[in-house]
């Protein structure tokens, strides 16, 4: 599994960078921080990777909306069902859109 180069240039800046008494930082240190690193990512891949490609295209939508889950969550059931319809819309449209790319093909509205 690849390390994720910023998070361990972070942390070299944190942890190498010339103390007081002109010692560098610890190898440990740093080599643990890139492993959390390494360790987050690997579990938002496995989370995401369980995703129902519906629950994957609900994530993608909330994000076109800059909603979070988190915040999908805390809203009332009156506005879960407003962002739910809203996301709705926004599938159907890209499917008539893409229905209209395709050569040949008729819009759903036009049948």
């Amino acid at each position: 599994m690849k390390i994720e180069s910023k998070a361990l240039s972070d942390a070299l800046l944190a942890n190498f960078a010339p103390k007081q008494n002109g010692d560098g930082g610890d190898f440990s240190a740093l080599l643990k921080h890139a492993e959390t690193k390494q360790s987050e990512g690997a579990a938002e891949l496995e989370k995401y990777l369980k995703m129902t490609p519906a629950e994957r295209m609900t994530q993608a939508m909330l994000g076109k909306l800059g909603i979070t889950q988190a915040e999908f969550d805390a809203m009332t059931p009156e506005q879960q069902a407003a962002i739910t319809a809203k996301i709705t819309q926004m599938i159907r449209e890209e499917m008539e859109q893409k229905m209209a790319q395709q050569p040949g093909a008729t819009s759903a509205s036009k049948i």
